[in-house]
C-alpha cells in the first residue's frame, strides 16, 4: 500500500524543464568502480536497477569522463562504442520505474587513481585557450552521445575541485585572461560548455549543473560567490542546479562523515535558491525522509539528493511511502562506500548487497535447519537475519547482556553515536523474523550436544592483543575498550599506545572528556588501517582537541619511573602520565571451534572469530554464511 501522507512534498511530482519526475527524491552521483575501462557492466546496471525499483524519482549516474586523460575511475562516453551499454542501462532503469541522468566531468588535477588522503604534489598547469576550446567540444560531443543513449537529463559537474570547479574557484583559478580575473571570467569556461551543449541537444532537453556552494577552505569559493555564479549559469539555459561543497584541500568534505550534522549543506542550496528561478537540489547527509520533508517544507530546496542513504537501503523511498520508516536501514556515514577498495568496487558497512547485486540474492531453502549462532556482534546478527529470512529456525546466543559486540564500543565516541542505529536495525529485523535471542548465555560444547543443532555459526569476535611487555600489567595500564565504555577510571594525563583506528578514536573520545592525551605509534604513520576520508577528519579532530602525536617510537617498558621508549635508536623515559591506554589490535577468539569441530554437521566461523578485520567484512561474512546454511 502506498501512503504519501507523512511526506506529501517529498513524494509529490516536480518538473525539471520538460521532464516530470514522480517524486522529489533523487540519487546523486556515487562512485561505484563497477564500470570497467569506462564500460557498463552487469553489476553496474543491477546496482542502479535496485535503486530504481526502490522508488527513487531520478538517478544521476556517477561522473562520466569526456576524455581518457580526465577519467578518474568512472564511466566514459568519449567514443560512440560506449553508447550501446549505456542505452541498455537507461532502458533497464526506465523499466524499473525511475528517470535517469548522467553527469559529465573532467577530473582535472584529480585525474588518475590518486590516494584521496594526499594532495597532488604539484600545482596543475594552466590550460591554453585552444585546449579549453577543445574541451568545450568534447563536453558537447559526450552530451550528444548521452542524448542518443536515451538519458533523460545531463548534469555538468563543476564542483568538488574537478576541472570546471577549479575554474570557478578564486583559489584554483589564478588566470589573468578572459577565463579568470573576476567571477564572470572564472565562469566563462562553464558557460561556454552550457551554451555549446544546449545548441547540440536542443532547448527542450533538461540540463543540470552541480556547483559548490562553498569550498570550505581559506581563500576558496564562498556562498556569496556561488550566488553570483548561479544566475550566470542559469541564463545560458540550465534547468536545475545542485548545491554541494568541498574542493582541493578539503576534498573529503564533499562526502561528509559522521562527525558532521545531517543536512550540513542545505544552507548552501537555500542561498543559491534565492538567486535563481530554476529548481535547486539540496545535498549533504540527508539520510531520512523526515529531514528531506522538512527541507522541502521550509522552502530551502526543491529536490533532495541522496547517495549513501540509497546505497545503504535502496528501498528507502518505498518504505517511506508504505509507512515503514522504522525498517529503513540507515546510512551511518562511516564512508566505507568511499574508502573501501573491497574487491575493487563499492562496499557498504550496513548493506552487504551493495555493489554485489548480481552475486548476493536471497534464495529459498531446500531444507529447514536448526541453526545456532554463537555471538551477537555484527557478523552474528547479520547471519541470524539472513538465515531466518530464508526460513531456518535460528537461535542466537550472546554471553553479554546486550547485542552488538565490539560495534557498541566503536559507537562510543560522540561523533559515532549514529553507528548504533545498525545494531538497532539488525535487532529489530531479527525480532520480526522471530529469532530466539538468549542474552547472558555462554555456550559450551556440552550445551551444543544437548541442543543438537544442524548448523553452528561461531561469531565470537576478538579479544584485545596484549604484547608481553614489562609493565603492561600495572594498575595504571588499561585497555582502550574499557576506557571507551567508561568501565575504568582514567586519569587527567593519558598516553594512548597505538595509533591505528582504535587508538586515534580513543584519543578523541578521551580528549572530548577533558583529558590531556598523547598518542604513541611504532610505525612511521598513523591510521594505517583507516580509509582516507575518515582519517582526514580524525586528524582534524585530534588537532582541534590538542592531542599530541608521536610516531616511529616503540614502547620498551613501563615502570615506577615512567614509560620507557625507544626513539630514533635512543632510550627515553616519559613521565607524568596517570593512565596508559593500550590500543594494539585484537586477536580472534574461537577456542570453542576445536571442541565442537567433529560434533556438528555444519560449522562456520565468521567475523573477527575467523580473521580480525573491518565491520564491512563482518557484515559480508554474516550475509554469505546465512545464505550458505
Amino acid at each position: 500500500m502506498t501512503d504519501t501522507k507523512s511526506f506529501p512534498l517529498l513524494f509529490s511530482p516536480v518538473k525539471i524543464g520538460n521532464l516530470e519526475l514522480k517524486n522529489r527524491l533523487m540519487m546523486s552521483p556515487v562512485g561505484t568502480r563497477l564500470a570497467r575501462d569506462g564500460i557498463v557492466t552487469d553489476a553496474f546496471t543491477q546496482f542502479y536497477a535496485a535503486r530504481a525499483r526502490g522508488g527513487v524519482g531520478l538517478i544521476v549516474l556517477e561522473p562520466c569522463f569526456v576524455e581518457p586523460e580526465g577519467e578518474g575511475m568512472f564511466l566514459s562516453l568519449h567514443e560512440d562504442r560506449f553508447i550501446t551499454g549505456l542505452r541498455e542501462l537507461v532502458d533497464t532503469v526506465h523499466v524499473c520505474g525511475a528517470k535517469i541522468g548522467v553527469q559529465l566531468y573532467h577530473a582535472g588535477w584529480q585525474s588518475g587513481k590518486r590516494n584521496a588522503r594526499f594532495l597532488p604534489p604539484i600545482l596543475p598547469a594552466e590550460l591554453s585557450v585552444e585546449r579549453i576550446e577543445d574541451l568545450v567540444r568534447k563536453f558537447t560531443e559526450v552530451a550528444g552521445r548521452a542524448q542518443d543513449a536515451g538519458f533523460d537529463l545531463i548534469e555538468i559537474h563543476a564542483a568538488h575541485g574537478y576541472l570546471l570547479s577549479q575554474f570557478l574557484s578564486p583559489l584554483g583559478n589564478q588566470r589573468t585572461d578572459e577565463y579568470g580575473l573576476d567571477i564572470t571570467g572564472r565562469t566563462r569556461f562553464v558557460t561556454e560548455i552550457i551554451q555549446s551543449i544546449r545548441e547540440r541537444v536542443g532547448h527542450d532537453f533538461p540540463l543540470s549543473c552541480r556547483i559548490n556552494g562553498a569550498e570550505n577552505i581559506s581563500g576558496g569559493l564562498t556562498i556569496d560567490d556561488a550566488k553570483e555564479i548561479a544566475p550566470l549559469l542559469v541564463q545560458e539555459g540550465l534547468d536545475l542546479l545542485s548545491a554541494s561543497a568541498g574542493a582541493l584541500g578539503s576534498y573529503p568534505l564533499t562526502i561528509p562523515p559522521s562527525d558532521t550534522e545531517q543536512g550540513c549543506y542545505v544552507h548552501l542550496a537555500e542561498g543559491i535558491k534565492q538567486a535563481v528561478d530554476v529548481p535547486v537540489v539540496a545535498v549533504g547527509r540527508i539520510n531520512s525522509p523526515e529531514l528531506a520533508e522538512e527541507i522541502l517544507k521550509t522552502g530551502k530546496a526543491d529536490l533532495i539528493a541522496m547517495s549513501r542513504g540509497l546505497v545503504a537501503d535502496p528501498e528507502l523511498p518505498s518504505k517511506s511511502m508504505q509507512g515503514q520508516t522504522g525498517r529503513i536501514r540507515k546510512c551511518i556515514a562511516c564512508n566505507a562506500c568511499l574508502d573501501n577498495d573491497y574487491e575493487g568496487h563499492i562496499a557498504c558497512t550496513v548493506n552487504a548487497e551493495a555493489g554485489r547485486e548480481t552475486e548476493l540474492q536471497l534464495v529459498s531453502i531446500g531444507e529447514r535447519k536448526k541453526v545456532l549462532i554463537i555471538g551477537a556482534g555484527l557478523a552474528g546478527l547479520e547471519a541470524a537475519r539472513i538465515a531466518s529470512l530464508r526460513g531456518h529456525n535460528v537461535t542466537l546466543c550472546e554471553e553479554k547482556e546486550y547485542l552488538g559486540g565490539q560495534w557498541v564500543i566503536a559507537a562510543c565516541p560522540l561523533h559515532k553515536k549514529e553507528f548504533m542505529s545498525l545494531v538497532e536495525w539488525l535487532s529489530a529485523e531479527i525480532a520480526l523474523q522471530r529469532v530466539e535471542v538468549q542474552l547472558g548465555r555462554t555456550v559450551t560444547a556440552e550445551m551444543i550436544g544437548e541442543m543438537k543443532p544442524d548448523v553452528v555459526i561461531v561469531a565470537t569476535g576478538a579479544v584485545p592483543l596484549i604484547p608481553p611487555i614489562s609493565g603492561f600489567d600495572r594498575e595504571e595500564v588499561v585497555h582502550a575498550w574499557e576506557a571507551l565504555l567508561g568501565n575504568v577510571a582514567v586519569g587527567d594525563r593519558v598516553l594512548v599506545v597505538g595509533g591505528g583506528a582504535t587508538g586515534l578514536e580513543t584519543a578523541v573520545c578521551l580528549a572530548e572528556r577533558g583529558k590531556k592525551v598523547s598518542v604513541v605509534e611504532m610505525l612511521k604513520m598513523f591510521g594505517s588501517d583507516m580509509g582516507g576520508t575518515v582519517y582526514y577528519h580524525l586528524r582534524f579532530q585530534l588537532k582541534k582537541l590538542g592531542v599530541e602525536l608521536h610516531k616511529g617510537i616503540e614502547i620498551k617498558e613501563i615502570n615506577d619511573q615512567g614509560v620507557v621508549v625507544e626513539n630514533d635508536g635512543q632510550e627515553e623515559t616519559w613521565k607524568g602520565f596517570d593512565t596508559i591506554v593500550l590500543a594494539l589490535g585484537v586477536k580472534s577468539r574461537n577456542e570453542i571451534v576445536d571442541e565442537i569441530r567433529n560434533k556438528v554437521r555444519e560449522l562456520y566461523v565468521i567475523g573477527d572469530a575467523a580473521t580480525t578485520g573491518r565491520a564491512v567484512d563482518a557484515i559480508r561474512q554474516g550475509y554469505e554464511t546465512g545464505m550458505r546454511t
